[in-house]
């Protein structure tokens, strides 16, 4: 059985106002368009207390879940939820996230820093870092559009 902790700390920015950077992690529709797994689930319950349940495809064979609750939400500044991450029914990670939204010239600088533990080989920090990545890239690409 092993245990690795890890922080990491992603930035970017966008040609968009924190008002509406903001929202696009608020609103359901908005953010299932950028952040859910194609033909995966998603239900956003966004508020204090409130809970995000992602999960993949049914048929892709890792069968994996992510089940947020949003610790504090400040409104177009801050945002913090801790997240279990199962798959196959087995906890690979716990962490912490905490997304910072910061009007910069022409837009938001938008922080986020996430402090997991990853339980037994389940999954790798470097694996969350590049999939989170992934998805900030996606939601500067839905405030493109």
């Amino acid at each position: 059985m092993t245990v690795k902790h890890a922080t990491f700390t992603l930035e970017r920015v966008y040609t968009a106002p924190p008002e509406r950077v903001f929202a696009a992690w608020a609103d359901p529709a908005a953010k299932a368009g950028w952040f859910a797994v194609p033909g995966g689930g998603h239900s956003l319950d966004f508020r204090v207390g409130g809970r995000e349940v992602t999960s993949g495809p049914p048929d892709d064979g890792k069968r994996m879940t992510a089940d947020s609750h949003y610790e504090d939400i400040v409104e177009n500044e801050r945002i913090v939820y801790g997240t279990k991450l199962s798959a196959k029914g087995v906890l690979a990670t716990v962490s912490v996230t905490t997304i910072l939204f910061e009007a910069e010239a022409g837009g938001t600088r938008l922080t986020l820093i996430e402090q997991g533990t990853f339980l037994d080989g389940h999954e790798e920090p470097a694996w969350r870092e590049q999939g989170t990545g992934d998805w900030l890239d996606k939601l500067g690409k839905a405030l493109s559009e």
